[in-house]
């Protein structure tokens, strides 16, 4: 397609769902053998993105909303039954006209690309952890948050960012294998020693695909696939000489909501 014709193409695109603020799009995301349509919904004149992420793999169904107006963000976990709060990290995050603008380009290189595929992307990694015995009060949520929660209504819970020097371990079973959703127990006085603070990731996770364009003063680059995933982590203290968090260990966990 000429390149000319194809931002003029874009402009008008642009321009019509300018005029309706709303946009409804999604991604067909091929992950090794998993294959899924992830559903996007934009806001412009909120500024606010939607993103739904059906399960797969060992991925949990999410429902993410991101308001860039509070600078706020919320996922929902159906399978776990609870919402998670917190800032929205500039770094990785597109706002609504980014991501719209992602689309109509990838859309409008002639390809009619709205497919990702997981080799070709740019993995990023959040490592968020949350306290399950400290709800937050719903009545605090505002705008796009509030309105969004009430379609689930599960507790909200603040994700706090991992320090980066913190140690941060697996959950294992006896044998050393993964295990899912077990409380903790703990020896409280380690022999003696001082016990310390650990940050455990469990197997399960949510993630998000997207492309993302950068813009080189008026005029879109190719866009990159960016996959961001977040493992459930959980705030531990541990007996010194825990180097995996075990079913059976010396370890002693916030409450994990099973």
């Amino acid at each position: 397609m000429n390149h000319s014709l194809m931002i003029l193409i874009n402009a008008v695109f642009l321009s019509v769902v300018t005029a309706s603020m709303n946009m409804k799009f999604g991604y067909h995301v091929i992950d090794g053998n998993a294959k899924y349509l992830e559903k996007i919904e934009t806001n412009l004149e909120e500024n606010t993105v939607k993103i739904h992420t059906p399960a797969h793999n060992d991925v949990m169904e999410s429902y993410l909303l991101q308001d860039f107006r509070q600078g706020q963000q919320m996922k929902c976990l159906p399978s776990v039954k609870q919402c998670r709060l917190r800032d929205i990290d500039r770094a990785t995050a597109g706002d609504a006209g980014q991501v719209t603008e992602g689309f109509i380009h990838s859309w409008n290189k002639g390809e009619g690309d709205n497919t990702i595929y997981s080799e070709n992307e740019e993995l990023v990694k959040e490592m968020y952890y949350i306290n399950l015995d400290k709800v937050i009060d719903d009545n605090s949520l505002e705008g796009a948050l509030k309105e969004f929660h009430q379609d689930f209504r599960y507790p909200v819970y603040e994700e706090k960012k991992i320090p980066q020097d913190a140690e941060v371990l697996n959950i294992t079973g006896p044998a050393g294998s993964r295990v899912k959703r077990s409380m903790m127990t703990y020896r409280r006085n380690c022999h003696g020693q001082q016990p310390k603070i650990v940050f455990v990731i469990d197997t399960d996770r949510s993630d998000n695909r997207l492309k993302i364009c950068q813009r080189e003063r008026y005029i879109l680059t190719d866009c990159g696939n960016i996959h961001i995933t977040s493992p459930m982590v959980y705030q531990c203290v541990c007996c010194p000489w825990v180097t995996s968090v075990s079913t059976t260990g010396d370890c002693q966990c916030h409450r994990m909501g099973w």
